[in-house]
């Protein structure tokens, strides 16, 4: 089983070098997954008001919402044979194919890795989803094979968009310090995702899915702070 008889693959991995160089599929590993887990915690400060059960006959508790929360995705599926392209500053593109085992040693190096390396730091992961619904709560007026009817369309005709936290352009009047949804839900849009670091990356090597390899992935979301000082 090889990579290349995937072609559609919907999730990818950006080293932090292609904040600087890198288009099409330079710079970045696409992931076979068979299942995409995506976890929103929410912080807020619970606090319970002294006797207020002895005054009303029953306790008050009062949140206090400071716009906190933990970003998670995690990852299954399997890693296969494939073709990556690696391009660094001032260089020509590389490209080489390496087997599903070279494949998990990479990932495995590059999560032990630190965001002063910036070829060696995964920095980013996509995850491109269908979409219906542009930035403004209208449909799409283009699919992945030109124009279709966004409303009653199948999914698999669909437009894709990268996956984020963001909110709709229609949603962001009372939102500060923030450009708006509209990039984030154009299709055209490539190289949108989710910055953050690997918490977890864990493989399985099996004789029953020789010579793929099984892996599980966890992906924090973050602002990581990566101010290269040895560049």
């Amino acid at each position: 089983m090889a990579g290349e008889s995937f072609t559609n693959f919907q999730v990818f991995l950006e080293l932090q070098r292609r904040n600087e160089i890198g288009t099409g599929q330079a710079n970045r590993i696409p992931l076979f997954c068979s299942e995409i887990g995506v976890t929103t915690s929410k912080t807020v400060m619970n606090m319970g008001v002294p006797f207020s059960g002895a005054v009303r006959g029953e306790s008050l508790n009062l949140g206090f919402d400071i716009g906190m929360s933990q970003k998670q995705i995690n990852l299954q599926g399997m890693i296969l044979g494939q073709t990556i392209t690696k391009q660094k500053s001032g260089t020509s593109a590389i490209t080489r194919k390496l087997t599903a085992y070279e494949m998990a040693q990479l990932i495995h190096s590059y999560a032990d890795s630190s965001s002063f390396q910036d070829d060696q730091n995964l920095s980013k992961i996509v995850v491109k989803i269908p979409s219906r619904v542009n930035h403004e709560f209208e449909y799409h007026t283009t699919g992945s094979g030109g124009t279709v009817n966004c409303e009653t369309a199948d999914e698999s005709e669909l437009p894709t968009i990268p996956f984020t936290w963001k909110n709709r352009e229609y949603d962001n009047d009372f939102t500060a310090l923030v450009s708006g949804g509209k990039t984030y839900f154009d299709p055209s849009q490539d190289g949108i995702g989710i910055t953050g670091f690997i918490r977890n990356f864990n493989t399985t090597l099996s004789a029953d899915q020789f010579p793929a390899i099984n892996f599980t992935l966890d992906f924090e979301e973050a602002m990581v702070i990566s101010d290269n000082f040895l560049d």
